[in-house]
């Protein structure tokens, strides 16, 4: 029997098989964590209900965030949110992180609770984030977390592997962010459905946790059911103080078998853009140079870590945002909004002309503040571009080093010129 992928074996290890599943395989697995968040724990809570569980089968796993819708824009959404405050005191879940603290993906890393190894279900499409850390993390829908909250398991299907190796290093100016876009071109959104992709090389050995976080993230747009980069020593120092329990790094066993090997070179890219309205719409930069920007958004669980955001402010410190466009900026969490008062940067956005808004995902799909118009052209650095994503007008996706061009002078500009 061949040897597994990391996928294969945190399933394994989960679902208390002796050997490795195979790809179309279900397993019932129990996973180290349950993640949820304003808008789907609701959901979710209310399906547990008609399943007739009264309790929730295992509540030191369960993490709820409120990030979605916050502040929360109206009545009917506040009144949800007491809801869920009674209820997570009735149901004994320690894991709750309030209004405020930031985006549910952002705070599980800053955290301590994305390990490797661990089997992480979220109700939440970019639950695949964690898979930076050597985990097998992925989404589920509402009705899903109804049934894996009463019975503390849930059953899935074993995934296809594909293998990614990144050759060589990221040349100067060129972003993780701008790597995660070339795999996006590479794979389209279809590339990857329900796949689990493995990322190798010396290309992704070189990133900083935040930059392999970037890279599994954005695997869902892929169509993935994850996105796992290996744990290794980067992983280990990362976590070193932080980890909330003991885990396991698993590793690909040798002769695991692939679906699909590909091979990219890091150090040929150059800063790239998703242009409206697909993630897959890869362009580079240079080919959309002098493109009117009305409106920059920094922020959301893909690139809104301290050195994402440290690494925009620092740009636009001393500069002025161009006349004409808005500057939104949302930092991951109140960690990072706190390095950012205390570093002096938070001043240099606001004197630029920009806007420092509450820790969450609230403008990254529109729920409230920094609203596109019609005819706007937004420059983010969010994962998502659709038709009505933050209102009617259009969305290039873009790194911060690209993000602080544009909103700087005002249209799409090679972030090389700035830096």
């Amino acid at each position: 029997m061949a040897g597994g992928t990391i996928a294969q074996k945190v399933l394994a290890s989960h679902a208390g098989l002796d050997g490795v599943p195979v790809p179309g395989e279900h397993v019932t697995a129990t996973p180290d964590w349950i993640l949820c968040h304003d808008i789907s724990a609701y959901s979710g809570m209310e399906r547990m209900a008609q399943l007739g569980f009264t309790e929730v089968a295992n509540p030191e796993d369960v993490i709820l965030v409120f990030d979605h819708y916050v502040p929360s824009p109206n009545e009917r959404i506040s009144t949800q949110m007491n809801e869920m405050e009674c209820w997570v005191d009735e149901q004994g879940i320690e894991n709750f992180f309030d209004s405020g603290n930031g985006i549910s993906h952002n705070i599980m890393a800053e955290e301590g609770y994305s390990l490797p190894g661990t089997l992480v279900l979220g109700a939440d499409s970019h639950t695949v984030t964690h898979g930076a850390f050597g985990a097998f993390a992925t989404g589920i829908g509402h009705t899903d977390l109804g049934e894996v909250l009463g019975t503390g398991e849930l059953w899935l299907r074993v995934p296809e592997s594909q293998k990614v190796t990144v050759e060589n290093t990221l040349p100067e100016g060129v972003a993780a962010k701008d790597l995660a876009l070339a795999m996006m071109r590479e794979f389209t959104t279809k590339g990857a459905i329900y796949d689990s992709v493995e990322f190798h090389g010396e290309g992704v050995r070189d990133l900083a946790m935040h930059e392999r976080q970037t890279l599994s993230n954005i695997t869902v747009e892929m169509g993935a059911m994850t996105g796992i980069v290996p744990p290794d020593d980067t992983t280990e120092e990362y976590l070193d103080g932080r980890a909330v329990q003991e885990y396991e790094c698993v590793q690909p066993d040798d002769d695991a078998e692939y679906a699909t090997e590909r091979t990219m070179d890091a150090n040929s890219l150059e800063p790239l853009v998703a242009k409206p309205s697909a993630v897959d719409n890869i362009d580079t930069v240079a080919n959309c140079v002098g493109t009117d920007v009305d409106h920059v958004f920094v922020g959301s669980c893909n690139n809104s870590s301290w050195p994402d955001v440290e690494a925009f402010a620092e740009l636009v410190d001393g500069e002025s945002v161009a006349r004409g466009t808005d500057l939104v900026v949302t930092p991951g969490t109140k960690e990072v909004l706190k390095k950012l008062n205390a570093s002096g940067l938070a001043n240099g956005i606001v004197d630029a002309g920009g806007m420092i808004g509450t820790p969450g995902c609230g403008s990254c799909f529109g729920a409230h503040g920094g609203i596109l118009g019609e005819g706007d052209t937004c420059v983010a650095t969010m994962n998502r571009n659709f038709p009505g994503r933050m209102g009617p007008g259009e969305i290039y996706l873009a790194s911060p080093e690209t993000a602080a061009a544009a909103a700087i002078h005002g249209e799409v500009t090679d972030p090389r010129e700035v830096l």
